[in-house]
Formats: structure tokens, C-alpha cells, sequence
């Protein structure tokens, strides 16, 4: 996990009264796994308390706590009016002048956590015996914490279908749920046969790169993440509706471009930075026109490697640009097109970009 662990930090100091709220110096916190552990002081030491999603089953003598990951702030139960007028406490309130603190508790993570493999080299601390280190796999499966944009997406579906899967946004919802570590998702209807009356839908996992570069199984999505999906639209799908989870098919892309640098320019360099922006800019996840992931079924046109190449700093001219369409498992390449049509629930995928700069 690419993560920071941060321990015993000190919160304050109870008020004695339903729902105080208190907030972590760190943040955003990293869902999952054990969770926080908060403690409060009594006269016999430290009494850890339980974190829960909500109070709505506390009861007064409940030691709860609600942690919001993203904003860091530590909830305590609140005090709610009954009817009869008596005031009811969901969950325990920490006797006045008890300090509260976090024993431990993790910081970090996110999509900068997809490091590519062998990016992290450097020991943060010096340990017996060890001269390096290296990270033989990319890190794979983190995302950023949600936007104010998707949240108004994804609130309307959620009130307008109430966890039931009817349109493909409510699939596409659902599976983003079941599964946090996926990048993309994509709900389409199944095809003729065996499959027709159904949908198909399309993961994409988030995965580490180094410049924008890929490995094609990287793409692949675990079994487990497939399965999880799987159950989690199986619960809300129309009855009589069959689910195929799986990864969209992937559609290779090969440049081959002639650059003329300008005047003083750095040849290597604008080779480095050439090969950098193809790689970036056919990437399944974070490319295309507005860098939020290759759009699905879109074509490529020559042009766009000619605006993209004549856009680095570095180049004087775009002397010429092929565009090849490219198997990326067995590498074989077809020939020379202007226009690369990709199927209609396809994505694009970056293999091998060759870039020739006069001088380097």
C-alpha cells in the first residue's frame, strides 16, 4: 500500500457534550483495512474506541466514532430530541477534560500511488544489511477521492433508482462501487445469440505508468475485481438481464514520426519529450483530447499526431508522421493509414512509438 503511517496523534480535549467533532492534522485518510483506532483517557489509562459508518445502532454506552476520510474529521455521537422530549445520545460522550487522541491511522495513496515498476529506488531510512531496493511490480488500483463533478452525477441515479440497475448509467454506478480500484467503466448491450438481452460491461483497471508507458497486461483486470462486479450488479440487475463482466478489447497504436528541431533546440530532449506526449496522449486511462482517458470507439487521425508532435516547444517542423494499427500481444503491425478506425466499445493503446529528430 503506498501509504503513510501516522501515529499518536493527539486530538484535543473533550467538552463533555453530544456530537463534538475534531480534526486530523493529515489527510485524506486511506479507507479500509483495520481503520483508524481512536483512544480516550480515563483514570485507568487509554479505552480504545470502535469506528463505525454511522450511529443510527449506538446506543448511549456505545464507544463510537465516525471518521470522514476525506476531510479528516474525527464525528462523536450525536444528542437527538425525542418526541417524548427526552434527549437520547447515539453513542458514549467522553466524561469533560478526557483527551482524546489517534493511535495510528493511514495517510496517502490516490492515483499518484500508481507508480510504474522500478520507480521507487530510494530507502527513506537506512536499515542493516540493505544497499537497495526496488519495486518489482507497478503499483496498481489506486484512485482519487470523488469530485464535486462526479458527485452530482451520481447523486440523482442513486435517488432516481434507489440501488435498483435499469439504465447503463445505473450499471456503470453500481460497478464503480463494487470495485474503487477500477480507472473506467463502461455498460454496454450485449450482442446476438447467446448473449442478446443483456449487457457487457467494460473495466478498465487503474494502473502505474512510467511517461505515459504501459505494459498490456496492466490493462487486465483481476479476477477478483471481475468477480466482485459480477456479484454486485447480479443483486441489482432485471430480472431475466445476463451481465458479462469483463475488459474492453484494446486496439494497438504505432507512430512512426521525422522531426526538425528548432534553432539551439536539444534534439535528444525533444525525442524524449516527443515519445513522452505520444505515449500520454494515446493512453487508455489518461488520454485523449481532454485527458480524461481515450475516448471509447473513437477513431485516430493522422492529424492529431502532427498537432501533437508541432505543439512540443522543441519542434521546428513535423516532417512526417505515419500511424499504424498494431497488435500489442503478438507486436505485429498492419500498414500505413490515415485514419485508424477503433471498434465501437474499444480503447486505444500505445505500442512502440518511434520518433527520428535530425541531429540526435
Amino acid at each position: 500500500m503506498n501509504a503513510e503511517l501516522v501515529e499518536n496523534e493527539l486530538l484535543g480535549v473533550s467538552e463533555g457534550v453530544p456530537g463534538q467533532r475534531y480534526e486530523l492534522k493529515r489527510r485524506p485518510v486511506v479507507p479500509g483495512g483495520s481503520g483508524a483506532i481512536l483512544e480516550v483517557s480515563d483514570i485507568d489509562g487509554w479505552q480504545e474506541w470502535k469506528q463505525v459508518q454511522d450511529f443510527v445502532e449506538s446506543t448511549p454506552d456505545d464507544h463510537h466514532f465516525v471518521l470522514d476520510a476525506v476531510t479528516g474529521e474525527v464525528h462523536l455521537g450525536p444528542g437527538v430530541r425525542e418526541p417524548d422530549g427526552v434527549l437520547r445520545n447515539y453513542g458514549a460522550v467522553p466524561p469533560k477534560g478526557a483527551r482524546l487522541r489517534i493511535r495510528s491511522y493511514l495517510i496517502g495513496g490516490g492515483r499518484r500511488g500508481n507508480v510504474a515498476r522500478n520507480a521507487v529506488s530510494v530507502l527513506k531510512s537506512s536499515i542493516p544489511y540493505v544497499s537497495k531496493l526496488q519495486n518489482r511490480r507497478a503499483a496498481e488500483g489506486g484512485v482519487d477521492g470523488e469530485d464535486i463533478e462526479n458527485a452530482k452525477v451520481r447523486g440523482p441515479i442513486m435517488l432516481r433508482t434507489r440501488d435498483r440497475a435499469v439504465t447503463m448509467e445505473d450499471y456503470e454506478q453500481l460497478a464503480r462501487e463494487a470495485a474503487l480500484e477500477v480507472a473506467r467503466v463502461r455498460c454496454v448491450t450485449a450482442g446476438d445469440g447467446a448473449e442478446a438481452g443483456g449487457v457487457r460491461m467494460l473495466v478498465v483497471p487503474a494502473a502505474g505508468s512510467q511517461d505515459g508507458r504501459l505494459r498490456f497486461e496492466q490493462l487486465v483486470p483481476a479476477e477478483e475485481t471481475l468477480q466482485r462486479i459480477s456479484r454486485r450488479l447480479d443483486q441489482s440487475r432485471v430480472i431475466g438481464t445476463r451481465v458479462l463482466v469483463e475488459p474492453p478489447v484494446y486496439r494497438g497504436v504505432t507512430v512512426v514520426a521525422k522531426l526538425r528541431p528548432r534553432p539551439g533546440a536539444n534534439p535528444a530532449r525533444l525525442q524524449a519529450d516527443a515519445l513522452d506526449a505520444l505515449y500520454h496522449y494515446f493512453h487508455p486511462i489518461s488520454g485523449g483530447p481532454d485527458r480524461s482517458g481515450w475516448p471509447f470507439g473513437r477513431p485516430v487521425h493522422v492529424g492529431e499526431v502532427y498537432s501533437v508532435l508541432q505543439g512540443l516547444r522543441g519542434t521546428e517542423l513535423v516532417e512526417d508522421a505515419r500511424l499504424f494499427g498494431a497488435d500489442p500481444v503478438t507486436g505485429q503491425r498492419g500498414q500505413a493509414v490515415q485514419r485508424l478506425v477503433i471498434e465501437p466499445h474499444a480503447l486505444v493503446f500505445s505500442y512502440e512509438h518511434q520518433v527520428l529528430v535530425e541531429g540526435a
